[in-house]
């Protein structure tokens, strides 16, 4: 009994009953005419092919690996995922301390960032300390209070400056410019916003 025959009952288990294959070797051989050295021939060639297939078939965890790598690609690749996800991450979380750390020690700036990139300004000196803006600010208030007690701001006084910047007189003003709302005309009353 050679290889192949002994498989043939396994086999032909396998196949469904419906299907129009023929189920018996013998009948094929019969219909197709060939001699008996022919399907001996036919048998022997048959049974080597299935002898290969059953003594080189590769293993099975041979294959789940390989069905595996086409399906997800390489084992480590979240591994690598992963490690440039926590990269970026953490970079993401210095940043600011580096920027602050930039912006604030000079020797660091200067170290460790070229010329070209550095556009930094320099630190402007104020034109008044809060000693002098104070001392103006009161002097403000002095000139303000001296012109209310000359009589500065009367009612004719004050409708006058809602209507015209200071310095232009309305008498030479032939084109409006100097009125503070253009489209209001003098009888016109002037809203207060």
């Amino acid at each position: 009994m050679t290889f192949l025959q002994s498989k043939i009952p396994t086999l032909l288990n396998l196949i469904p009953r419906q299907s129009k294959v023929i189920t018996r070797p013998a009948q094929c051989y019969k219909r197709s005419k060939m001699t008996a050295s022919e399907r001996n021939e036919a048998l022997r060639d048959a049974n080597e092919k299935m002898k290969f297939y059953y003594e080189n078939r590769p293993s099975i965890q041979t294959l789940k690996k390989s069905s595996r790598k086409l399906k997800f690609g390489d084992e480590n690749s979240h591994f690598i995922q992963a490690g440039a996800i926590s990269t970026f991450l953490c970079l993401f979380l210095f940043t600011p301390f580096l920027g602050k750390k930039i912006a604030q020690d000079e020797e660091f700036r200067k170290k460790y960032i070229p010329a070209y990139y550095d556009y930094t300004l320099e630190k402007p000196d104020y034109a008044w300390t809060r000693q002098e803006l104070h001392e103006q600010m009161v002097q403000l208030q002095k000139e303000l209070h001296e012109r209310a007690i000359n009589g500065e701001f009367t009612p004719e006084k004050l409708e006058e400056m809602r209507r015209h910047f200071n310095g232009v007189d309305p008498k030479n003003d032939e084109h409006g410019w100097g009125k503070i709302h253009p489209g209001v005309d003098d009888d016109e009353d002037v809203e207060d916003d």
